[in-house]
């Protein structure tokens, strides 16, 4: 009896030393998060030992990233899109993200001509998606690592000077000169990033990337500027798509 008890207590603390980090490894965590930070630019995107070239940016800020960006490749209508947002922080490997979205657009597979026809919906939608990734910053230079080895690099926009806001179905963040919006869900979804202008309350989006979608239709764009307003609590698009802040930023 008395040796079957210290063996379960062996047991047990074995398995707690398996998932309680030591201070070494909680302050690496930590140190990721830090490095993490910022406003980044893609540079490699590597999935299988394969190069996906695209064009976009990924924000870590104040507990908050937001993704977005569209696959080089001609015709520039029908590539594939994609954009994620949601929470990050410490984790295993040296952060941890909860994608609140995740979200694919597929202009291609819903256009007669296209090599990708009648094979993706044009959008595809997912809440809660867990993302355990490595952080190699070096400089103005980063690498991320997921679990499944998929490889991303970026080159450092900025440190994320300004302000994130969370939307109802959302992230918008002003930084570096620069707008990042994901927004919407199953129903139809608006991604985007680019420079911005403001006088006011008006803005002027000069779009470097920029998709949306329904089940039924996905559309890209690029190079191009749009007209929006913001008054701290709602963004509306020239078009009257609005979309309304629920948690202001931290001061």
């Amino acid at each position: 009896m008395n040796r079957s008890w210290h063996r379960l207590v062996a047991l047990a603390l074995a398995a707690l030393g398996a998932v309680v980090m030591t201070p070494a490894a909680q302050a690496e965590t930590k140190d990721a998060v830090k490095d993490a930070e910022g406003l980044w630019a893609y540079t490699l995107l590597e999935a299988r030992g394969q190069a996906m070239p695209l064009t976009g940016v990924i924000l870590f800020k104040d507990g908050l990233f937001v993704q977005q960006s569209i696959f080089d490749g001609e015709p520039f209508a029908t590539q594939g899109a994609m954009a994620h947002a949601g929470t990050f922080g410490p984790g295993p490997r040296g952060v941890h993200m909860v994608g609140e979205q995740t979200i694919s657009t597929s202009p291609g597979g819903m256009l007669p001509d296209s090599a990708t026809a009648g094979k993706e919906p044009a959008l595809r939608f997912r809440r809660d998606s867990q993302h355990d990734i490595s952080v190699d910053r070096d400089g103005e230079t980063m690498t991320i690592v997921f679990g499944s080895g998929t490889i991303q690099k970026f080159r450092r926009i900025g440190p994320a000077k300004g302000d994130i806001y969370k939307l109802e179905n959302g992230v918008l963040a002003l930084v570096d000169g620069h707008f990042v919006l994901v927004a919407g869900d199953a129903t139809a979804v608006v991604t985007g990033y680019g420079t911005v202008r403001r006088s006011g309350t008006a803005y002027e989006l000069g779009v470097t990337r920029w998709a949306e979608a329904t089940p039924d239709k996905a559309i890209n764009r690029k190079d191009g500027t749009i007209k929006a307003t913001f008054d701290g609590k709602v963004f509306t698009l020239a078009d009257g798509r609005a979309f309304r802040v629920v948690a202001a930023p931290k001061k």
